[in-house]
């Protein structure tokens, strides 16, 4: 019995150690428009929201860094993003990143560069569109 009940322990400390890594673990997506890519963890958009905010920004045109720095926060609540948990944002214009200007969105700015190398990889596996 007492050797079940330290098993049963451990299986539950294991449990939730894998747990705890799995929730670390960023989950980071990638949409794209005409003009725009987008990269942004998870827990800060869904597909929906990314792909209605990329919309919007193909209708207004090309932005520069500076617009889409003002524009972005202040549009953030109207499709769904909780301001809060935005932690870093990068914006690379056109050509650093692939034809379209770059949007990073990050929840955790440790995760600056997976997000940068994500978004750099989309591009270049698409380079023959």
């Amino acid at each position: 019995m007492r050797r079940s009940g330290r098993l049963g322990a451990l299986a539950g400390l294991l449990a939730a150690a894998a747990l705890t890594a799995a929730a670390a673990t960023s989950n980071l997506n990638l949409s794209k428009s005409n003009l725009y890519r987008l990269t942004y963890h998870a827990n800060l958009l869904t597909d929906a929201q990314a792909r209605s905010m990329l919309a919007e920004l193909d209708r207004l045109g090309p932005m520069d860094e500076a617009r889409l720095k003002q524009w972005l926060p202040a549009n953030f609540r109207r499709f769904g993003v909780k301001p809060e948990l935005v932690r870093k944002m990068v914006i690379l214009p056109p050509g650093q990143a692939g034809r379209e200007a770059a949007i990073l969105l990050l929840s955790d700015p440790a995760d600056e560069a997976k997000a940068m190398a994500t978004t750099v990889k989309s591009s270049k596996s698409n380079s023959s569109d």
